[in-house]
């Protein structure tokens, strides 16, 4: 068990009206959430941004997002990690800043967010100075994990570079280059894009995540071995989105069989996270509000799936089960319409009513 803590500036001012909402949203806190600025999202940024006016100060930065996650095998519960975020911001900010925080449950580990403003309420930007982790962060986590029986915070491995600068040259490459090379090699040997994604993992040693975003679509986060940060494929050059290595796979296999001269007739291209085999493929950018909600609720039915551990295929074997023994059941006559149950019980009603009348004659 576990903590790790990422720490994030907020640069513009949409950016930080837009993380109110985010980290307040009610499907994702379940209530669980808190804010000395206000109730609703409107008014904890209102509040903001009155503090602002109050005391202007030089700078772009608008605030500050920490988010703290649990690792998987954390049991504590949502209302105490509520109760450990607002002690650890108790201490941290002592009351100077405007913040807001809460709990998201709705991933496989809990995690917890905190908004703050980059103003004091007395006047003055907020400074992170060197020697804050060390000295400040660390030990003020480390104490209330033990005070709530969580992991302690968890440090970062000495042996791998976790800077988010692919552009930096190791060699005669850059970060970025080295992993449009991988994955221009794991194209070559991949027969299917999922296929791709598993020889990744397994030949290359990349840890790979699937992801949605608004403005890019689906993505791919890549963290290449001796690394730990993540970079995602709408970082790269073009041609390195999911459905371009699909594109690209499927043009290799037509490459191929035209070779050895065998007609087949073009199909579109299939990614295994489609919604049905017959369909015409629409750019993510170009979907309408409706279809872009109905792309991530497949992402997400996929991602609750995989988290029971049981293929999809086994759940759609049970199901078949439980019709067929309903159905078995039913010939047997053990099967009794809600109906004919109400019915049965009215009568059984009457009957006790009545032995009671003759018992008090």
């Amino acid at each position: 068990m576990s903590l790790i803590i990422k720490m994030d500036a907020i640069k513009t001012e949409e950016h930080l009206r837009k993380s109110i909402p985010y980290i307040m949203n009610e499907k994702k806190t379940g209530g669980l959430c808190f804010s000395n600025s206000g109730i609703t999202s409107e008014q904890i940024v209102d509040t903001f941004f009155l503090t602002k006016q109050i005391h202007p100060t030089l700078g772009t930065r608008q605030g500050y997002h920490f988010k703290f996650s649990f690792s998987k095998d954390e049991t504590i519960e949502g209302e105490q990690a509520l109760l450990f975020i607002k002690d650890w911001v108790d201490e941290y900010l002592a009351g100077n800043y405007d913040y807001a925080c809460s709990v998201h449950e709705d991933r496989e580990h809990m995690h917890m967010h905190l908004v703050f403003n980059s103003v004091s309420r007395k006047g003055g930007k907020y400074r992170y100075e060197k020697g804050d982790w060390e000295n400040v962060i660390r030990p003020l986590t480390n104490r209330l994990a033990q005070k709530y029986h969580t992991g302690p915070l968890k440090e970062k491995n000495p042996a791998l570079d976790y800077s988010t600068d692919y552009d930096k040259k190791k060699g005669n490459m850059t970060g970025r280059e080295r992993v449009e090379r991988d994955m221009d090699e794991c194209i070559l040997l991949s027969k299917s894009y999922a296929d791709f994604k598993n020889r990744m993992v397994r030949d290359f040693h990349y840890q790979l995540r699937e992801g949605v975003s608004r403005e890019h679509g689906v993505y791919l986060a890549l963290t290449p071995p001796g690394r730990g940060k993540a970079i995602r494929t709408y970082r790269l050059s073009d041609g390195y989105m999911p459905v371009d290595i699909d594109r690209r796979i499927n043009a290799k296999k037509e490459k191929t069989l035209s070779q050895k001269s065998v007609k087949r007739t073009k199909t579109a291209s299939k990614l295994d996270w489609a919604m049905s085999r017959n369909y015409q493929f629409v750019p993510y950018k170009e979907m309408s509000d409706y279809q872009k909600a109905m792309v991530r609720q497949v992402l997400e039915a996929r991602r609750l799936y995989r988290r029971t551990g049981t293929p999809l295929y086994l759940h759609e074997q049970s199901v078949r089960v439980v019709q067929r023994m309903k159905k078995d059941t039913k010939q047997s006559g053990i099967y009794i319409k809600r109906k004919e149950v109400r019915s049965t019980q009215k009568e059984l009603e009457k009957v006790m009513k009545q032995s009671r009348r003759n018992k008090t004659l």
